[in-house]
């Protein structure tokens, strides 16, 4: 029986869960489906048309039945906050995101509704713009952060720590137990807090 194109795009998720997106080829997934290598070609061009679709499918909920009750910052909000969930819940899933261009449904959903969310609130078409690409920078690096501290030895926090001079970082040995990540969730909650507020700000000058 031929694969079906949400068959591939299923695979190379699972596939990417097992062995990262560094472990992911097309000559790999092909033997995960049980198909001759080659066989994905008829649904993927290349391996980059996969890692677009893949990462469409990762977004698959996080434009979907939004509460239009709730505020527009409580919208923006929880938007980001489901980004964030859907990057998370794959193995290297910020760096897949943020390697691709991909102007496809989940992802153009996404943009769509946090623009017009901002849009509503009344920024310009402009702002609107920039502020959902400032607020999506941010949860993708900080989740790209997250994946790659869970990836790396404790050693790691312990090196930080020991390569920091009282006399040339006195300010980050002071805060050195709020350098290492990975961040609590509180990290993540702060700093999309300052966002949202700096997006009212230009808001009340309007």
């Amino acid at each position: 029986m031929r694969l079906t194109r949400d068959q591939v795009v299923a695979g190379g998720l699972d596939l990417l869960d097992e062995v990262g997106l560094d472990g992911l080829t097309m000559r790999r997934l092909a033997a995960s489906l049980g198909v001759q290598n080659g066989a994905t070609y008829w649904h993927f061009s290349s391996k980059q048309a996969l890692l677009e679709a893949m990462a469409d499918r990762m977004l698959a909920d996080v434009a979907a039945g939004l509460d239009a009750g709730l505020p527009w910052d409580g919208r923006i909000v929880e938007t980001a906050r489901r980004l964030r969930r859907a990057l998370l819940s794959r193995r290297d899933g910020a760096r897949l995101f943020s390697g691709v261009f991909f102007p496809l449904p989940n992802a153009l959903a996404y943009g769509e509704t946090m623009i017009g969310v901002l849009r509503d609130a009344g920024l310009g078409a402009r702002d609107a713009v920039w502020a959902v690409d400032a607020l999506t920078y941010y949860v993708v690096g900080h989740a790209a952060e997250e994946q790659l501290a869970a990836a790396v030895p404790e050693a790691a926090a312990d090196r930080l720590t020991a390569a920091l001079d009282p006399e040339r970082h006195p300010h980050m040995l002071a805060a050195a137990d709020d350098l290492a990540a990975p961040h609590p969730e509180e990290h993540f909650t702060y700093g999309l807090e300052l966002l949202i507020e700096g997006i009212r700000g230009k808001i009340r000058q309007l």
